[in-house]
């Protein structure tokens, strides 16, 4: 924020970005991008004060969206994926912190 509009902060370079995903687990901030392009990493970054930095990779397969979500105290985060090549048939998944 410049006074006036949202001035940029960081560049993050990605493969087909398709979703962002905005969550908070044990006081830490976390961005999770859904790479659409078949068969490569989306990326978990952490905030580390002043910028988002890597904090863990995810083999997807087209990847639409992710969503964070709590059940009984415990956090989950899933991804939509999409195809691998030219296959549809392709699982998505849940992952627990």
């Amino acid at each position: 924020w410049n006074g006036t509009a949202f001035a940029a902060l960081q560049s993050i370079p990605t493969h087909g970005a398709a979703d962002w995903a905005f969550f908070s687990l044990d006081g830490q901030s976390y961005l999770a991008v859904a790479s659409a392009s078949s068969d490569t990493d989306s990326v978990i970054y952490q905030w580390n004060g002043s910028a988002f930095v890597v904090f863990q990779t995810i083999l997807t397969h087209g990847a639409s969206d992710w969503e964070y979500f709590r059940i009984d105290g415990e956090s989950y985060l899933a991804v939509a994926n999409r195809q691998s090549g030219s296959n549809f048939d392709v699982d998505s998944v849940i992952y627990r912190w």
